[in-house]
C-alpha cells in the first residue's frame, strides 16, 4: 500500500501536450490569419501565408505548398508575393524593376515571371508587393499537421459537457477553417496586358532660327531614346527634354520642302521609360522669306535670310563692243550667307535677271548692275 495520487498514465500526458500544441497551432493560425487579411489590404502588418494553387514555380514552388511571406525588401531574383485585388494574389519571382518619370514623380514597377512559365507577368506597382517569400512549407508537412490538430481540436471541443457550448466551439473552427483558406490560397487569374498611359504627338513645327525640328507630344510618359526621320532619311536628335524632342533635318530636305511647297514626312519613335513606344507621322510645310537683292559697286549681292539654302539662277545680260551677250549659273547660297555676282570688268552695261522658287512659285527680280 502506497501514499498519494496514483500515477497518471502516459496517454494522459500525450493528450495534454497534444491540447497544448493544439492551442499553439491555433493561435498561431489566428495570427497568419489576421496578418494575411492586414497584408492583401494594405494595413500594416508582420509576415503572412499564401496557399499556392498553380505549377507556374514549379519545381521551386509546388502547388498546395505553402509560402510564408515576411514585410522587407527584395531585389531581381527573389520571390514575392503581391495582390492585384485582395482575392487575386500572385507568387512569382522578380525578373525586373521599372522606374517611371511621371507627371506625378517617380513610380517604379515590378516585372515578374514564374520559374515555370513561357512569359513575364504585366508590370505591377510596387505597392501592390506584400513582401518577400521567405519560407516554402512542402504541402506533405502542414495538410497533414494541419488535419491531425484540428481533428484534435473538434475531438475535444464536442466533449464539452456544456449545452451548446461545443456547437459554438466546432462552428467558431469551422469559420476560423474557412476563412483561413480564403486568406492563404490565391486565386487564377490570367495575365491582362499593361495598360498603356495614352501617349498622343502634339505637333512639329520648324524653328527657323536653330533650323531644327521641334516634336513635341503629350502623356503621362517620359521619353527614353528617340529616333527621327524626314522623308525617309535619319535626321540626328540633338536632344530629349521632357516632352519635347529636337532634329537637326538634312538642310536640303529643308530646301526642297520650301522651294517646291511639298510638306515634309516626319516620322517618330520613341521609347517611354521601357514600357512604351511613341510611334507616329506628321507632315510639316516649310516656310521661308525670298532671298534679299540689292546692288553695291557693280556688284549684284544675294542674302538668303533663311537657316536653309536657297538656289537662285542668275541670268546676266551684258553689252561689250556694241554686242549683247548673256550669262547664266545656278547659285545655292546657304543658309544666313550671301553669294555675289559681278558684271565683267570690261562690260559698258550690265542687267541681272535673278529667279528662284517660292512653294513652287517661280519668282524673279531684274536689277541693272552697271550702267554708263
Amino acid at each position: 500500500m502506497t501514499n498519494g495520487k496514483p500515477p497518471k498514465p502516459r496517454s494522459f500526458f500525450l493528450s495534454r501536450l497534444l491540447a497544448y500544441a493544439s492551442h499553439v497551432f491555433l493561435g498561431l493560425v489566428v495570427l497568419v490569419l489576421l496578418f494575411s487579411l492586414l497584408s492583401r489590404r494594405g494595413y500594416p502588418y508582420l509576415f503572412g501565408a499564401s496557399v499556392v494553387v498553380s505549377n507556374s514555380m514549379e519545381p521551386a514552388v509546388r502547388p498546395w505548398d505553402m509560402v510564408v511571406y515576411a514585410r522587407t525588401g527584395f531585389s531581381v531574383g527573389d520571390v514575392v508575393f503581391y495582390c492585384i485585388t485582395p482575392s487575386h494574389c500572385v507568387v512569382h519571382r522578380v525578373v525586373d524593376t521599372i522606374t517611371l518619370k511621371t507627371v506625378n514623380g517617380d513610380a517604379t514597377l515590378v516585372v515578374t515571371k514564374g520559374d515555370n512559365a513561357d512569359t513575364a507577368d504585366s508590370p505591377v506597382p510596387l505597392d501592390k508587393v506584400r513582401g518577400r517569400v521567405v519560407l516554402v512549407v512542402p504541402r506533405e508537412l502542414w495538410i497533414p499537421l494541419l488535419l491531425v490538430l484540428v481533428a484534435y481540436a473538434l475531438r475535444g471541443a464536442v466533449k464539452v459537457p456544456v449545452v451548446g457550448y461545443s456547437q459554438i466551439v466546432v462552428f467558431s473552427i469551422a469559420v476560423l477553417l474557412v476563412a483561413s483558406v480564403y486568406a492563404t490560397a490565391p486565386r487564377l487569374i490570367a495575365p491582362e496586358p499593361v495598360p498603356i498611359p495614352a501617349v498622343n504627338l502634339a505637333g512639329v513645327y520648324v524653328d527657323y532660327e536653330a533650323c531644327t525640328l521641334v516634336i513635341r507630344y503629350t502623356g503621362a510618359l517620359v521619353l527614353e531614346t528617340a529616333s527621327v526621320a524626314v522623308n525617309s532619311t535619319p535626321a540626328m536628335v540633338l536632344s530629349i527634354s521632357g516632352r519635347t524632342i529636337v532634329t537637326k533635318p538634312d538642310s536640303r530636305l529643308l530646301r526642297t520642302a520650301f522651294e517646291t511647297g511639298a510638306p515634309l514626312e516626319v516620322k517618330v519613335e520613341g521609347e517611354l521609360n521601357n514600357v512604351a513606344w511613341l510611334s507616329g507621322r506628321y507632315l510639316v510645310l516649310v516656310g521661308g522669306v525670298n532671298p534679299e537683292l540689292r546692288v553695291s559697286g557693280n556688284t549684284l549681292i544675294v542674302h538668303n535670310p533663311n537657316c536653309f539654302p536657297v538656289a537662285v539662277d542668275v541670268s546676266l545680260r551684258y553689252l561689250v563692243n556694241g554686242a549683247w551677250y548673256w550669262s547664266n549659273a545656278t547659285i545655292v547660297v546657304e543658309g544666313a550667307s550671301h553669294a555675289l555676282v559681278q558684271a565683267p570688268e570690261h562690260a559698258e552695261e550690265a542687267y541681272v535677271f535673278v529667279y528662284w522658287f517660292n512653294q513652287g512659285d517661280r519668282r524673279w527680280i531684274g536689277l541693272p548692275v552697271k550702267t554708263r
